[in-house]
């Protein structure tokens, strides 16, 4: 009995010195990030779609004195945890172990970003929007408007030629993603060649950019497919508002 009872302290040693967290920080923490908003993670070969600066160096490993596993779930959430905590916009994986005959431990080492740019964003508020496309109601092109995918985003669409090859832009009016904010550009616009047509530049969640060519439907509908980590995704947006053709 006395042996068992010196066993069962060292079993709790050995399984609760399984792991370490290291955090190295190399600029200020920003203010933290809302549970539920949406950090995306990229490894180290993958291209950030919008410039970052390093805010910190985040690893999970393990000590000598382990002797059970823990899940990738689990490690996981402790770095997305501590993303969120440090007020990080991406997560840069820059090494994920298994476990293996050295360690019992999934072991990860990553870099904490913040965006280092400012996102095009449209200064207008949605009744300035509105009034915007009842003023120049007769000069309008029919892509100008109020559109909606059937989710809570809208967005408009106004006449805008800012940048090289851009006719119009896209910006939000409402938002679902944490990420976004009202007025944040969503979409780069040109008309193409043949008319009714138009080339546009899309913005993903992420912040990365699809490119696709659609035609505007009888001036009420936008259909379009989006081919982006090798999935392709149909998107339609419907306009709720500006200029629509007479019946």
């Amino acid at each position: 009995m006395k042996q068992l009872a010196l066993l069962v302290p060292l079993i709790g040693l050995l399984t609760g010195c399984g792991t370490t967290q290291n955090y190295k920080p190399v600029t200020a923490a920003g203010p933290a990030k809302p549970a539920g908003y949406p950090i995306p993670i990229y490894n180290e070969d993958m291209r950030i779609p919008r410039p970052c600066r390093l805010i910190g160096e985040f690893a999970i490993g393990d000590t000598q004195l382990t002797m059970f596993g823990g899940s990738l779930e689990g490690v996981m959430k402790t770095l997305m945890d501590t993303a969120h905590e440090k007020g990080a916009d991406v997560v840069e994986l820059m090494s994920l172990k298994k476990p293996d005959f050295e360690s019992a431990h999934y072991r990860v080492e990553a870099n904490l970003l913040r965006y280092a740019d400012q996102w095009e964003t449209v200064k207008l508020t949605e009744s300035e929007f509105l009034n915007y496309l009842q003023t120049h109601a007769q000069t309008l092109d029919p892509i100008e408007g109020v559109w909606t995918d059937g989710s809570p985003e809208r967005i408009g669409i106004m006449r805008d030629t800012a940048k090289p090859g851009r006719d119009f832009i896209a910006f939000l009016l409402t938002v679902e993603v944490p990420s976004w904010q009202p007025g944040y550009k969503k979409m780069d616009i040109a008309r193409d060649a043949q008319p009714g047509t138009y080339s546009l530049k899309f913005y993903l969640p992420d912040f990365s950019r699809a490119r696709t060519t659609v035609r505007l439907d009888h001036g009420r509908r936008l259909s379009f497919i989006l081919h982006a980590n090798d999935v392709a995704t149909e998107v339609t947006y419907d306009k709720t508002s500006g200029p629509l053709p007479v019946q």
